[in-house]
């Protein structure tokens, strides 16, 4: 065995969980709006580089190397941290990486994994953890929030965890398979598409208001608006119509909180007046 092999260092199982936990726990730790998640990825990179280098100026180095820009999904994304360990290890022992190739990568990565990541965490699990939660609670079932809160966590860390180690097991090779041969964009369209559905079977079963007007046609003979109009037209039309008016807003940039207010005042007014129940 030559003195170039017996040189070569490998990764240690506590490095790479350390780096994981910083990952997973720290990531957003320092989100600014400069680099938005770089000290985090350089702190999950932290226990890679202590192991991996041993001089000031590589430690040094290498920490400078993982401040710059970087921003994607906090489960999925773990994939990136992985594979960066990975090269990390693979330079350490000798191959020609250097911090622009490093940073390509990351940079490459950050939009496909922020996307497929957001569609799936955003899109489809939390909707789904969110009607279960919703559902047990509105049933008089405190558990709704345990199941919300235990099942979300869960997800991040088992997912982070997973994709963390695929990153480093397999390195560039998963990420140029998936993204090669469509399979990101097929996954995101799948979890889109389940996000949407739980979204509207919310929608149908937890926005919920009545029109209480009803016109007085004679002295025997009321008209009711709900239950005579929009329930013959189309049952649950007004929460639909309120649901894609509260979207159409988000759209156009108005912030939540304006719209939770807005929904609170507006309320309150027409259930005062007696128009809504």
């Amino acid at each position: 065995m030559s003195n170039k092999e017996q040189a070569k260092v490998k990764l240690s199982r506590t490095a790479l969980l350390k780096s994981w936990f910083n990952w997973s726990a720290f990531l957003h730790g320092l989100y600014n709006w400069e680099r938005m998640q770089a000290v985090g990825f350089a702190h999950t990179m932290k226990p890679i580089i202590d192991e991996l280098y041993k001089t000031k100026d590589e430690i040094t180095q290498a920490l400078k190397r993982h401040l710059v820009f970087f921003n994607t999904s906090p489960q999925v994304g773990a994939l990136a941290a992985g594979l960066v360990a990975s090269m990390e290890e693979q330079r350490a022992n000798g191959m020609p990486i250097d911090d622009e190739t490093i940073n390509s990568v990351k940079t490459s990565l950050m939009g496909p994994l922020a996307g497929l990541g957001d569609t799936i965490t955003q899109g489809m699990v939390i909707p789904i953890l969110l009607a279960i939660g919703i559902s047990l609670g509105l049933e008089g079932n405190g558990m709704g929030a345990f199941v919300y809160a235990v099942g979300a966590s869960v997800y991040a860390y088992a997912f982070s965890y997973w994709a963390f180690f695929q990153g480093y097991k397999h390195g560039g090779n998963l990420v140029e398979h998936m993204y090669g041969s469509g399979l990101l964009e097929k996954l995101s369209d799948a979890a889109a598409f389940v996000g949407l559905v739980a979204a509207g079977g919310l929608t149908a079963r937890y926005v919920n208001f009545r029109i209480l007007t009803e016109v007085r046609i004679s002295d025997i003979t009321t008209f009711n608006v709900q239950t005579q109009l929009f329930d013959r037209l189309v049952p649950g039309l007004l929460p639909l119509i309120a649901v894609l008016g509260f979207w159409g807003l988000l759209r156009k940039g108005v912030k939540v909180n304006h719209i939770i207010w807005g929904v609170f005042v507006v309320g309150i007014i027409l259930g005062w007046l007696g128009i809504i129940g």
